[in-house]
């Protein structure tokens, strides 16, 4: 029976490329200025990920990705750390009235997005992002830009870096995302919002943090001891950090930001290595509520070793993907198409229209494919609200498999 685990690995690449085939199947950033270089756009992208924990994703990405963008916009431009003091008038985190709580605001009024979809904005006034871990998150992104300040503030380069030192090794995006881990997740705590008081003592433990970064970066023991350490389980719990890197090798948008923001530091065969099916294969599935949502694991892992385990998901897939690699088509990360295809599916009872569900049964999945290359794919769009044209019978993959099943 672990074949079928195997059949459904191929079902979910089939979803996972109509999710990356288009933009329109994903929110975009609501960037401050649309003419900033590409190298901070994937910045804010990466500081949206930062915040990006119990809130809705598009006020993450409309609203946070707003003020993120002019921030480090200006970081670039002064090099000035006053810009995220909040006792300096010149800063994007400010405090509340009569209050320890603090937020962060633009310079840069809201632009015709916020306007049109947050009615609280009108017309001339700046843009406020309080993330649900604000402590946390201010604190990533000043260790960000601390350890940045080495790199001239340049992301690009600080992933060359990474790539540059760690390109001969068969687990390349492992390490890359390893070294984006320390670059702003290493060593955070869970502060209140009185640790901002003392921006003086803050940014004297970024600069002691950002020794201690540098050390296992320009160490390759010690790199390889610590990295040794987090590949054993940590590896399995940067969901933020993975989504970020993923978005930088398959999103449309980004892809194109981040390969433009590098072009002039990697040649043609870094980026066929970076760019390469072995390269997917590495990246983690970032384990969230959906992918270990108890009704859609079980509908999975039936009747295969998995059935009755409790380790998470993505550490089942790992293993499962390792031990069947020469056969599977897909790989481990494309389970995060969950994220749409359980509420859609799993919560809505959608059994009957299901190709997984089609592995035993015989249900009513036919009655939802038209095969029609004219119109959207109705199995995308009813599973995930993906909006695709259909492929037709002869180039569907998902098509040619159901049909095999009894």
């Amino acid at each position: 029976m672990e074949q079928r685990l195997n059949k459904i690995f191929k079902i979910i690449s089939f979803f996972d490329e109509y999710r990356w085939d288009d933009k329109i199947n994903y929110n975009l950033i609501n960037f401050h200025n649309n003419h900033i270089d590409d190298d901070s756009k994937i910045l804010t992208h990466w500081f949206c990920y930062i915040a990006d924990r119990q809130m809705p994703f598009k006020t993450i990405w409309d609203v946070g990705g707003f003020v993120f963008s002019e921030l480090i916009d200006e970081m670039k431009k002064q090099h000035n750390f006053n810009l995220i003091n909040p006792k300096s008038i010149e800063s994007f985190v400010k405090k509340e009235i009569d209050s320890q709580k603090y937020y962060f605001l633009s310079r840069a009024n809201a632009n015709n997005k916020i306007l049109e979809d947050y009615p609280n904005y009108v017309y001339n006034q700046k843009v406020k992002f309080k993330s649900r871990f604000l402590p946390a998150d201010y604190f990533c992104i000043l260790f960000t830009l601390s350890i940045l300040e080495e790199y001239n503030y340049t992301f690009s380069e600080y992933i060359y870096s990474a790539y540059n030192k760690n390109k001969d090794k068969t687990d390349i995006i492992s390490r890359i995302l390893f070294s984006l881990y320390l670059l702003t997740y290493y060593d955070v705590s869970q502060p209140d919002s009185n640790a901002l008081i003392n921006f003086s003592s803050n940014i004297k433990t970024a600069k002691q943090r950002t020794k201690s970064v540098l050390k296992i970066l320009n160490n390759e023991n010690e790199f390889e001891s610590e990295f040794k350490i987090f590949s054993k389980d940590k590896i399995f719990k940067q969901k933020r950090a993975w989504c970020s890197l993923r978005d930088f090798l398959k999103s449309p948008e980004f892809k194109t930001y981040f390969k433009n923001s590098l072009k002039n530091k990697l040649n043609n065969d870094d980026f066929k290595k970076i760019f390469s099916v072995e390269a997917m294969t590495q990246l983690e599935l970032p384990g969230d509520v959906w992918n270990n949502n108890s009704k859609f694991r079980k509908c999975i892992l039936k009747n295969t070793k998995y059935h009755n385990s409790n380790i998470e998901l993505n550490k089942i897939l790992r293993d499962h993907f390792e031990n069947n690699k020469s056969i599977i088509e897909g790989y481990p990360e494309q389970f995060d198409i969950t994220f749409n295809f359980v509420p859609n599916m799993c919560e809505n009872n959608n059994c009957h229209i299901c190709p997984i569900d089609r592995l035993n049964n015989i249900n009513d999945f036919s009655k939802i494919c038209v095969n029609n290359t004219n119109m959207f794919c109705p199995v995308a769009l009813t599973s995930c609200n993906y909006k695709n044209h259909c492929k037709g019978s002869a180039k569907c993959k998902l098509i040619s498999l159901v049909n095999t099943f009894k």
